[in-house]
């Protein structure tokens, strides 16, 4: 309406005032007439293969390349735009394919090349027009445009062009530059001022390529200062004693793991680099010592003897040695007011680190200059400090992009002992994880075969004593009718023993007791015949977790009253004990003291696996 108001005022003013075409036109409010009469088919005329000059191809190549971005650019957020204004999904491949035909329907026919008029789009349905017959009367006024024998645009005032010129750019820039500010970044709103600047100072083509520059660049400073890697709370899923459980849980912080996101290259090697120092922790002692003897002399891939003799309990304590009960934690970029809130009566105290794994789960890629750049730096400065890197969930590409650049020694890749601080890799976190809570067990818990050494003596009901928690009396000797010995195990004790890769029970069989884990290592996973049934994505067996001596199995189907909910496989040659549920109930009646320990072995061991879920990032 605002349109024909603008045209109905032009002509009805220069009918009042008397003025014609000619000195509208001379005035230069409307277009001039053309010098002679032209018929659309007289542009076919330049279409011969004769007026074809191959020598200025090579000059017209970047216009064509730009024109083939041009189109191919402007046609995908034509698309996009129409999207966000309908507020719905369309099909990007069928509208660009409509795009696509049309340019070759025009090319052929002597057209140019162009995309969707998206603002006629969108201004129709801004007007509540939802109908095809909008395009076919554009399309007929176009030709009607085209077969007319003079040219309207010399009839047609120039204001009314401008005008929707200056509707369209008021409209856009109001939508696309002001009120888009609301919907973007900083940083990507300054790109989308820079495009339109250049566009508008200098061409655009220009404003283009500068612009998907300036993106790139853009993409470039956010990756690296995107979040691609945080600290995660884990553990094994080794399922172990009491004791050994106990000692994790204060020591786990021990073992820092690190979850990398995203393509590593250069730039976020350095953020990985900045995050290794800020988790990774050392004694106050240990980094004095570090400062005062660092030299340039020093072998970067050998561990210092302070290090290491600390690291193994070697060394005599010196006078003024941190003790247990004061030890100040420093991490290796000084973060003195971080560490001063951390106390050695935390329920889960900060821990001098043994152990840095970093989890490539989510990692797609890595260049040569994080490898060079960034983990053998990582590597070289963990070695000097007595710590061991461990690699897990690494890409065949990544772990052989690694080795390439001697990042895993030779005799890191042939040794299990933790001894040597070596750089290990492995299949996955759970395996990496239970390697290293083995190496602190190891430190941490005097290293005494008990269960052998009691199994070689016949005595196998001490050996189960010694496994359950003691009675609430204190010690087990003092509390009548509460012992495992000879003469009450076999009224209640079942013994089994199972050859590596032995079935001890399977997924929906019967329960009909618990065991208890004498000496070995059991498997209990969900098959994968099982594990399909969970849904579409599920395949091959899953691990739930591995059961070592002293733990406890079959207790949680036991308590709920269901068939058993995984399989559990001997990984190892096993000794086993099992309780019936019916001797469990008998023992309860003749030896309710007995039956005691039972029951608080198994309530701690669940109560210490809510705690440890609870406590890990899952």
């Amino acid at each position: 309406m605002c349109m024909l108001t603008i045209l109905a005022l032009f002509f009805g003013s220069m009918a009042v005032s008397g003025t014609s075409f000619q000195d509208a036109r001379a005035y230069g409010w409307i277009a001039p007439l053309p010098n002679a009469t032209m018929n659309f088919l007289d542009i076919y005329k330049h279409f011969q293969p004769s007026h074809f000059h191959a020598e200025f191809m090579l000059d017209q190549l970047p216009s064509w390349i730009a024109m083939y971005f041009v189109v191919a650019f402007s046609s995908s957020l034509d698309v996009a735009a129409i999207e966000m204004a309908l507020h719905k999904p369309l099909d990007h491949n069928a509208e660009l394919q409509t795009v696509g035909w049309s340019n070759v329907i025009s090319g052929l026919t002597g057209g140019f090349t162009g995309s969707y008029i998206f603002s006629s789009t969108i201004f129709s349905m801004k007007s509540g027009v939802d109908s095809r017959l909008t395009g076919v009367l554009v399309f007929a006024l176009e030709l009607a445009l085209v077969m007319s024998p003079f040219s309207i645009i010399s009839y047609v005032p120039k204001l009314f062009f401008a005008s929707l010129q200056t509707l369209i750019f008021v409209d856009l820039f109001m939508e696309w530059i002001v009120h888009a500010r609301k919907s973007m970044y900083v940083s990507e709103y300054l790109i989308v001022w820079f495009t339109f600047v250049v566009m508008v100072l200098w061409n655009l083509q220009a404003g283009i390529v500068l612009g998907i520059v300036g993106a790139a660049f853009n993409f470039i400073v956010s990756y690296v200062e995107s979040t691609s890697i945080r600290r995660v709370w884990k553990q094994s899923h080794v399922k172990r004693q009491f004791k050994e459980r106990i000692s994790l849980l204060k020591s786990r912080g021990s073992i820092v793991t690190l979850e990398l996101d995203g393509y590593i290259f250069f730039g976020s090697s350095v953020n990985i680099m900045a995050q290794v120092r800020k988790h990774v922790l050392l004694t106050t002692d240990e980094l004095l010592h570090q400062r005062s003897t660092r030299s340039l002399s020093t072998s970067v891939m050998a561990t210092p003897n302070f290090n290491s003799h600390r690291l193994h309990g070697r060394t005599s304590t010196r006078n003024n040695a941190a003790t247990p009960a004061n030890m100040g934690l420093m991490a290796l970029d000084d973060m003195n007011e971080y560490l001063s809130e951390y106390s050695a009566d935390a329920p889960i105290p900060a821990c001098r680190t043994r152990f840095l794994v970093l989890d490539f789960d989510r990692v797609t890629g890595i260049d040569v200059t994080a490898v060079r750049s960034g983990f053998n730096m990582i590597k070289q400065m963990l070695v000097e400090n007595g710590i061991s890197l461990v690699f897990a969930n690494l890409p065949k590409h990544i772990e052989a992009m690694l080795r390439l650049h001697d990042v895993f020694d030779d005799n890191d890749m042939n040794t299990n002992s933790c001894d040597n601080v070596p750089t290990k890799a492995f299949e996955t976190l759970d395996i990496a994880l239970e390697w290293c809570e083995d190496g602190l067990l190891a430190k941490e818990v005097p290293v005494s075969d008990s269960a052998s050494r009691l199994l070689q003596s016949g005595r196998i009901m001490q050996l189960l004593d010694v496994l359950l928690p003691k009675g609430g009396g204190g010690s087990v000797e003092h509390v009548g009718g509460d012992k495992v010995d000879d003469v009450t195990g076999p009224l209640y004790v079942q013994t089994q023993s199972f050859e590596k890769g032995q079935l001890i029970y399977t997924c929906g069989g019967d329960v009909d007791g618990f065991y208890v884990i004498g000496k070995g290592l059991v498997d209990v996973y969900l098959p994968s015949t099982e594990h399909k049934k969970m849904g579409p994505g599920f395949t091959g067996r899953k691990r739930i977790m591995q059961v070592t001596n002293g733990g406890l199995l079959g207790d949680v189907d036991m308590i709920l009253n269901k068939k058993h909910s995984f399989t559990a496989e001997a990984r190892s040659n096993c000794f086993i004990f099992f309780i019936p549920t019916a001797a469990m109930d008998a023992m309860k009646q003749q030896h309710p003291n007995l039956a005691a320990r039972f029951d608080k072995a198994i309530m701690r061991s669940m109560a210490l696996h809510i705690l440890e879920v609870r406590v890990a990032d899952e």
